[in-house]
């Protein structure tokens, strides 16, 4: 099986990205733990090296990251406790909880959206606001909507702490740029969500988290796809509890328009580890990534968070010139030789994962993604986020990899080789 080390980034120079009402960001386009605040660059860390020199390090105590860069800015949002922080810089080495606290840049808090007692009545109290994602819909995308958006989970504080009540939600950007302010997609009030609503127009009211977005370009099945993770069998044991990755076309940035669909469930040994009669099966936290020729691909995440956590890959197959139904489980395909990234063999980080997929305004296509630092065979309470280069290798093509596989690290002479160089973060150029 082949496993993919993480390995140190080099330059990535960004230059200005001319404006314009076609100035759309690229479409490129996890059960995660509560993350506090640290306005230590190190981490706690006495020696900063250990915790860069497996991967590239952006932003401590960072969990979830999701990444976009849009008009010569980066924008970086993040899971949190009970609130939602977004970070934003022309130069991307300054996206540091010192540079930019989490506790001074809130968008979002829980205790004040009267959503929150809609769903769940008076008196909850928010301990997770999960996975939040970044993503940006064109008029033509949703006639009538257009603009910025984050979805995230609301997860409900209960006596048992298992993370058994978590529904999607929805902000939207208030202004014409990620900055916001952000609030509530219909009535433009401040720091109110929007419930994901089925194709019926009712709130989600199962198990719902990652939301993720599709887009298939062309032919009978082109439009926007929610993608996101439920789960099947909680209480139920081992081997009966387990994740679903979950499709559906998309109405509005908050409703889809069709019956949910599987994509997959766990079925290889690698998604199954960690798993016990109270903690899931996991498959989660999935993106989806193009190919120049308008390969669809997603990446996401399988095994537990504290086991071996890594990414695999499936594809969408082609029938013709045409792209297969999306919503039919057989359309995908999952490469045999999963994880494509893992940090098991690391040895400064663990539980490397929840990749967020984007490019920069020169064009390079990088992967956002947390893990843990593993120092001294001990593993870190928190997480950081860390950048890394990806390319998809056309060349590399197999019956469960048929239109070539999705690659990390710098590439030479066709695999994956360690550098030594650090990693040079430039400004945007204006």
């Amino acid at each position: 099986m082949k496993r993919f080390r993480i390995f140190t980034l080099v330059a990535a120079a960004v230059v200005f990205l001319s404006a314009s009402c076609q100035d759309e960001p690229p479409h490129r386009p996890s059960v995660p733990q509560k993350t506090e605040e640290d306005d230590d660059p190190t981490g706690g860390i006495k020696d900063y090296q250990l915790v860069t020199k497996d991967g590239t390090l952006l932003r401590t105590s960072c969990a979830d990251p999701s990444l976009v860069y849009w008009k010569g800015e980066f924008y970086l949002t993040m899971t949190g406790a009970s609130n939602l922080a977004l970070v934003h810089d022309e130069d991307l080495s300054k996206l540091t909880t010192s540079a930019h606290a989490t506790s001074s840049n809130l968008i979002y808090q829980s205790g004040a959206d009267k959503n929150v007692t809609d769903i769940w009545g008076a008196g909850t109290t928010i301990n997770g606001t999960w996975s939040p994602e970044l993503h940006y819909f064109s008029e033509t995308d949703c006639p009538g909507h257009a603009g910025w958006y984050i979805v995230f989970g609301l997860r409900k504080e209960n006596s048992a702490n298992d993370s058994s009540e978590i529904r999607p939600v929805v902000i939207k950007s208030l202004g014409s740029s990620p900055a916001g302010p952000w609030g509530h997609p219909v009535t433009g009030v401040r720091n109110v969500s929007q419930r994901l609503l089925d194709a019926e127009g009712n709130p989600f009211s199962q198990w719902a988290v990652g939301m993720s977005f599709l887009r298939i370009p062309t032919g009978e099945h082109k439009g926007i796809y929610a993608l996101w993770v439920d789960e099947v069998g909680r209480g139920e044991g081992l081997g009966k509890f387990y994740q679903r990755l979950r499709i559906a076309r998309m109405k509005t940035p908050w409703q889809i328009d069709s019956e949910a669909a599987t994509i997959t469930q766990p079925t290889q040994d690698w998604e199954k580890k960690g798993a016990s009669s109270k903690l899931p099966q996991v498959v989660e936290g999935v993106t989806a990534i193009y190919g120049k020729n308008g390969e669809v691909f997603l990446a996401y995440c399988g095994s537990g968070y504290w086991s071996d956590y890594g990414l695999g890959q499936l594809t969408l197959k082609k029938v013709w010139d045409d792209y297969a139904d999306p919503l039919k489980t057989d359309s995908w395909i999952k490469y045999e030789d999963n994880p494509i990234f893992t940090s098991r063999f690391s040895d400064d980080l663990r539980g490397a994962g929840h990749a967020f997929f984007f490019e920069d305004a020169k064009g390079n296509r990088l992967m956002c993604y947390h893990s843990y630092t593993y120092v001294n065979g001990t593993k870190s309470s928190s997480r950081n986020a860390y950048v890394e280069p990806f390319e998809i290798d056309y060349s590399v093509k197999s019956a469960t990899a048929p239109q070539g596989l999705i690659k990390f690290g710098i590439m030479k002479n066709g695999r994956t080789a360690p550098v030594t160089s650090s990693f040079q973060y430039y400004k945007a150029v204006k």
